[in-house]
């Protein structure tokens, strides 16, 4: 096949830019992980961000600048970098880091029933690895006591019912006592022998 001098300098322009924005890559990707080592995540995210942007291929600026984000504390964001890191990564170990740190982030939002999720995820890829192990009880421990503070918290939440019942009951009953005082006190010029009477129609007391 001859190539035409036109298409031969267009071909060596295409791999030129790739080489070029794959360069910018690795330099945004070194400059964040010294950011990173440094305890800068605010830079170092930004750093891989540049990167991610030059390269979208590179797994490592996605993966990497989850991690930064997962250091601001910002974890659904952190989280959304380690899934796109699963889904594209085809390394079933690489798989398990994405899914590890997606655990991770789930438990940093405090919902524990998705990141056991993701540790049996992790698990499923690279069973040997202790750490997911051990996060995945943490996490289960963390279940079980939402739903014990949950069971606790309905509890209260009754008991407070009943007392409001309780107390507008014997407002009731004061209620009740005061109007008869009083439909009493009017009638005091009757004969004694209504008097006696109306007394003894009082109702029982209802018990508490």
């Amino acid at each position: 096949m001859k190539l035409t001098p036109l298409f031969v300098l267009l071909l060596l322009a295409l791999c030129g830019t790739r080489t070029s924005f794959a360069q910018k890559a690795e330099d945004a990707l070194r400059k964040g992980n010294e950011y990173y080592r440094k305890g800068d995540h605010v830079a170092a995210g930004q750093a891989y961000q540049q990167a991610n942007t030059a390269d979208p291929n590179d797994m490592r600026a996605t993966f990497n600048l989850g991690d930064a984000e997962y250091k601001q504390g910002k974890f659904p964001e952190a989280q959304q970098q380690f899934e796109q890191s699963a889904l594209r990564s085809k390394d079933p170990v690489e798989q398990a880091r994405a899914y590890h740190n997606i655990g991770n982030s789930w438990l940093g939002q405090k919902k524990p029933e998705e990141a056991i999720k993701a540790y049996r995820e992790a698990l499923r890829r690279d069973p040997s690895d202790e750490d997911t192990r051990y996060n995945l009880a943490y996490a289960q421990r963390m279940l079980q006591q939402q739903h014990s503070s949950n069971r606790t918290i309905r509890i209260r939440t009754r008991t407070r019912t009943t007392k409001r019942r309780t107390s507008n009951r014997r407002r009731k009953i004061k209620r009740n006592r005061r109007s008869r005082k009083r439909k009493t006190r009017n009638r005091s010029k009757t004969k004694s022998r209504s008097r006696i009477n109306r007394r003894k129609a009082i109702p029982n007391r209802p018990s508490k």
